[in-house]
């Protein structure tokens, strides 16, 4: 908790009490049979400044100012959990009341001075050793600290599977630097003098151990799912945050009765938590953001899930259809309003792996052998037209016309999971609806000068044409090698369908893709 007394109140109470001491201590040796002033003047005074001797009869300016730089550069150990780092007493926020070193080493010179009556009374023979009138730049130090906070915080992480050796990796205790108490610590240490400082962190244990994860098994493939992304070097944040995302779950060992909570595990899509700036879903528009590519995780992990037949607790679909996943498959996130939660309900504990690289994210769920099957089936029951508008584009010449975002229709979807026991013979069907709005397609309209003799305009928009089957039907499982799929495109399965249906005129520039 942050201190009662602000620190820079605390900081001025004790220069006026360093001041209020030499005053009344001068005060009381005047009513008191102290020696004449012009006795002190027979017996020199060794004075010194942080260990620093004082010529008395020298310029006393530029002596504090000489004191005081070479102070402020040496250097202050900061002890932390990852190892003792040097930083001059400077950077950690130390100031000098010069001024006041200065008014010090006066009293010092001036053997008639209360100090110097005060010292021959109390401390006869022995130097007389000044203290360093220190402030703290608390703004700077502060800086520093959150810094080294950002380095050092970490959650606990649980014990996990390594998935690649499936290897057992031990737990690790999570721990928080406490940066107001910290801030006390390196002044009382400035005031000291010392030479080090220890940080102060708090930890926070792990909640599950080795030992509770060595009996997990990983016999069999209970659900998985490939979604494919971008190696070009434009998308290169967005890969980035693919896996800052992914290392989060890859390995996590749920046990039975157990909930994956994504955000939770995640984390806040921020620079702090490592993540980058790149394209999300915003209200139905891409734009950029903080931890763009994140749903590509969510979406691959739920697809996996959906196949190993776990209870799916929460689950969203996006505000327009991705190209990277099936229609139906997808799962928005966005931390932290929109998550993807899931549970085990088996006997056994299952294992999560996600691995990006090569331009394809892999999601696996792996488990004892249950005997199961699971269906994935969907079928596109109706679709809405996408609006379209034109943004006036002054750095665009008159006439020329640049497609900014490409319409995509809406799409109202059944789908259905059958997860059929092969021991039992039975089948259990759960029925879910989702609905994707249309996306508007967004043309940027000139309104500038003439275009220049060899103009190229702008490329447009190079997501192709959206495509999807009207009834889809996929299968893992028992006895299935893979993924088998059963599929029909329908209306919405043929390129050009969207000009077909009336829904544009043009589909320039554009591919095709099937979902």
């Amino acid at each position: 908790m942050r201190p009662a007394t602000p620190i820079h109140l605390r900081r001025a109470t004790r220069r006026a009490l360093l001041l209020a001491c030499a005053v009344a201590s001068a005060t009381a040796a005047s009513y008191a049979e102290a020696p004449r002033p012009a006795a002190r003047a027979e017996h020199p005074v060794t004075v010194t400044v942080a260990g620093r001797p004082v010529d008395l009869a020298g310029d006393l300016h530029s002596q504090a100012v000489a004191i005081g730089r070479d102070y402020l550069h040496t250097h202050i150990t900061l002890l932390t959990p990852n190892g003792p780092q040097r930083r001059t007493r400077w950077s950690v926020g130390a100031r000098l009341d010069l001024a006041h070193l200065e008014a010090l080493m006066r009293d010092a010179a001036d053997a008639r001075s209360p100090m110097r009556r005060v010292h021959a009374q109390v401390h006869a023979g022995e130097p007389l050793n000044l203290p360093l009138p220190l402030d703290l730049d608390e703004a700077q130090v502060m800086d520093s600290l959150l810094e080294l906070k950002d380095e050092l915080d970490r959650p606990p992480r649980n014990a996990r599977v390594d998935t690649a050796t499936r290897e057992l990796l031990p737990h690790e205790a999570g721990r928080t630097v406490d940066v107001w108490a910290t801030l006390d610590a390196i002044e009382a240490a400035l005031h000291s003098e010392a030479e080090s400082v220890r940080l102060v962190v708090s930890t926070e244990p792990a909640h599950r151990s080795i030992e509770s994860i060595s009996d997990v098994r990983m016999d069999a493939v209970l659900g998985h799912f490939e979604t494919h992304y971008s190696t070009l070097e434009t998308a290169r944040d967005r890969a980035f945050n693919l896996g800052v995302a992914a290392s989060r779950i890859d390995g996590t060992v749920l046990m039975p009765g157990e909930e994956l909570d994504f955000n939770a595990v995640v984390g806040e899509r921020n620079e702090a938590n490592g993540f980058r700036v790149a394209p999300v879903i915003a209200a139905g528009e891409l734009v950029d953001g903080i931890g763009g590519g994140t749903c590509q995780i969510s979406g691959t992990l739920h697809a996996a899930v959906f196949f190993a037949g776990l209870p799916i607790l929460e689950r969203r679909p996006h505000s327009r259809p991705s190209f990277y996943i099936k229609l139906g498959l997808d799962a928005a996130v966005s931390y932290p309003s929109l998550n993807l939660r899931f549970s085990n309900d088996r006997d056994f504990p299952v294992v999560l792996g996600l691995r990006v690289e090569g331009g394809q994210v892999r999601a696996t769920v792996w488990g004892a052998r249950q005997g199961m099957m699971v269906s994935f089936v969907r079928r596109i029951d109706d679709t809405l037209p996408f609006e379209e508008r034109s943004v006036d584009d002054a750095s665009l010449p008159a006439g020329v016309r640049v497609l900014q975002q490409r319409g995509v229709p809406g799409f109202r979807v059944h789908r259905w999971r059958i997860v059929r026991d092969i021991r039992a013979n039975q089948a259990v069907r759960t029925a879910m609806e989702d609905l994707y709005p249309p996306t508007t397609q967004i043309w940027r309209r000139g309104t500038g000068g003439p275009a220049p003799a060899g103009y190229t305009p702008p490329a447009d928009d190079d997501h192709p044409e959206y495509t999807a089957d009207a009834y889809l039907e996929m299968t893992q499982g028992e006895g299935v090698d893979g993924t088998a799929e059963v599929r029909r495109a329908g209306r919405t399965g043929m390129p050009g369908w969207t000009v077909r249906a009336g829904y544009t005129d043009s589909l320039s520039g554009s591919g095709a893709l099937s979902n």
